[in-house]
């Protein structure tokens, strides 16, 4: 009975470095927070078909271009469903004094995308019959 809070202890401290699931930092998750309502525009823009969603924000490049204008360049991973993959997508954002705009969009789609997709909405279908 006594080693169970020492063990209890040890296996916390082995597997607590494996608990949190993302690299980011606290300045990249502000960063993507404060721009969440134009990286999920420009998301819905780029797909034809509605349920694309988003997650795994990454900065890549950040340029400051004046005082508070900058050029950013994040990537994401958009999915569909529970969790889908369908691609990598980089979104270039330029902030200037009117606001953010996209600048452009780029994506990658993963291997089993379309299957992805005809099963998503195979199964969307059914479920409305």
């Amino acid at each position: 009975m006594k080693n169970i809070p020492t063990l209890s202890l040890l296996l916390i401290i082995f597997f607590a470095p494996y608990a949190e699931a993302d690299n980011q930092t606290d300045y990249e998750k502000a960063m993507i927070s404060m721009m969440f309502e134009e990286i999920n525009k420009s998301v819905n823009e780029n797909y034809d078909f509605k349920g694309v969603q988003f997650t795994d924000g990454k900065i890549l490049e950040l340029k400051m271009t004046d005082g508070l204008s900058f050029i950013i360049t994040i990537q994401i991973s958009t999915f569909i469903g529970a969790h889908n993959i369908i691609g990598i997508d980089q979104l270039k954002f330029k902030r200037e004094l009117d606001g953010l705009k996209l600048v452009n969009y780029e994506h990658t789609p993963s291997e089993y995308k379309e299957e992805i997709l005809r099963w998503y909405f195979n199964k969307t279908t059914q479920l409305k019959s």
